[in-house]
């Protein structure tokens, strides 16, 4: 059973981390585009992942990580909990920054057009606080993978 849920635990972490990385990258390709329409399209594509792709694997990251810490670690290890500490703090800001952010950078393309001052300032404060939490990200892979106090 632990190597299922491990199986599981490491295919939604290559989603996820796979994921916030792909999206990087393309909003620098993006932002990079004479193509003013691009923006807002890529916008709406995001807000779409993150509800479907991004939320379903963070859940199952969490649930899997939880059952096999209680299976065979405990979560008074420090990876562990500064891992658990890394995560509610990336699900906070993806529900209280991210989704919202995109949403209101979406309304205000609808409304102004592509070429919205306003909503590619938002957009492009969602990008900075999504690759601070690509930061994140990492620190929680190599303290999956060193296991530090284990």
């Amino acid at each position: 059973m632990y190597e299922l849920l491990l199986y599981i635990h490491i295919v939604s972490a290559v989603i996820w981390v796979g994921g916030a990385v792909y999206v990087q990258l393309l909003a620098i390709r993006v932002g990079r585009s004479d193509d003013p329409a691009e923006v807002p399209r890529i916008a709406r594509h995001f807000d779409a992942l993150g509800s479907r792709v991004f939320v379903p694997s963070a859940v199952l990251i969490i649930i899997t990580g939880a059952v096999m810490t209680v299976q065979m670690w405990n979560f008074g290890q420090l990876w562990i909990a500064v891992s658990i500490a890394l995560w509610v703090l990336s699900a906070v800001l993806g529900a209280a920054f991210l989704a919202p952010g995109s949403k209101r950078a979406a309304a205000l393309f609808d409304a102004e057009g592509p070429a919205s001052v306003a909503g590619r300032r938002v957009i492009a404060r969602l990008f900075l606080v999504s690759r601070l939490e690509l930061v994140s990200f990492a620190v929680i892979i190599a303290l999956m993978v060193f296991k530090p106090g284990a």
